[in-house]
């Protein structure tokens, strides 16, 4: 037997002192910048987490209609063609006003054309509502308070700008997108800041492209990012939403969602537009109107979806 083998084990375990000792013997400076780069660490995870979370939501439902919070439309409108198109597809929309009694619409500035077509339309589709000529039957008045406001915002780069001053009028148009989201741009029912209505976070935001629609995107994801969005608790519990889950029901309650819908244009048939591709990855629902695309765009469980023409 050996004498000399200890009877008790004299390992002795780590202890916080002995595994902060490397740390504890590196100079200020060193340990200013480890602190950094840990933090900064945590930071870009809990960044990338957050970011994750809005990005992937729970599905769209509507919620039931308020008297103080209308369903909230926000619609942005780009020169030319986007206008164009965006006007006609929702002219096919025979119940807009009743579905979206408050709507917003956004143009750039100096986007005069985009703003009388959009005061065109809803007078319009308004003429054609109470006239009765309406393809899906009689409707019921539009209810109240129902109307529509026209917001402009400054473009984020103009015509032959220098790339050097982009950023700049980029933030700018940022800015005025989030007051227009916030409901405090000054063009959102000038002279109606009493009224019953206040003005509020829009439950549903429709774009086709134009360049001003990815900044409207980029700043309701900063938003929802730092949990800015309308009130949850506002509108009493139904019977009807009691029998669903709990996650349906806090769905349908939340006014001012921001959700997104992006419609590519027609004339793109076989690759995305600039915005397209910008704004995939970032928008609740991706439409397109040639199956092409979804074979080239959608591949991997993309969010790529062909509804047909929506265009006529």
């Amino acid at each position: 037997m050996d004498t000399d083998a200890p009877l008790v084990s004299t390992d002795i375990p780590p202890t916080w002192t002995t595994i902060l000792t490397p740390i504890t013997s590196l100079s200020p400076m060193s340990r200013l910048l480890l602190f950094i780069l840990v933090f900064n660490l945590i930071l870009i995870n809990c960044c990338f987490f957050r970011v994750a979370t809005v990005l992937n939501r729970d599905p769209i439902y509507r919620r039931p209609r308020s008297f103080d919070n209308p369903p909230h439309l926000l619609i942005v409108l780009g020169s030319g063609g986007h206008t164009a198109e965006m006007l006609n597809i929702l002219g096919q929309y025979r119940r807009l006003q009743h579905d979206w009694p408050q709507r917003t619409y956004v143009v750039s500035s100096g986007d005069d054309f985009s703003a009388s077509k959009a005061r065109e339309f809803e007078t319009d589709t308004l003429a054609k509502l109470n006239d009765g000529d309406q393809d899906c039957g009689p409707l019921e008045p539009v209810p109240e308070p129902s109307g529509y406001n026209i917001v402009t915002v400054r473009r984020a780069r103009r015509v032959h700008q220098s790339l050097l001053t982009t950023p700049l009028s980029s933030l700018r148009c940022l800015w005025d997108c989030i007051k227009v989201l916030r409901g405090m741009h000054p063009d959102i029912f000038p002279g109606t800041r009493n009224n019953r209505v206040k003005p509020s976070t829009p439950d549903l935001i429709l774009t086709n492209g134009p360049g001003t629609g990815v900044i409207v995107i980029l700043a309701s994801i900063v938003l929802l990012f730092f949990g800015v969005a309308g009130p949850s608790a506002s509108l009493p519990r139904s019977k009807k939403v009691m029998k669903h889950d709990a996650s349906e029901g806090r769905a349908s309650h939340q006014i001012g969602q921001m959700r997104s819908i992006y419609i590519e244009s027609w004339a793109r048939v076989r690759t995305l537009s600039l915005s397209g591709r910008l704004l995939k990855p970032l928008v609740d629902r991706f439409l397109v109107q040639w199956p092409q695309l979804v074979e080239k765009e959608g591949a991997g469980g993309g969010r790529v979806e062909f509804v047909g023409t929506l265009v006529t």
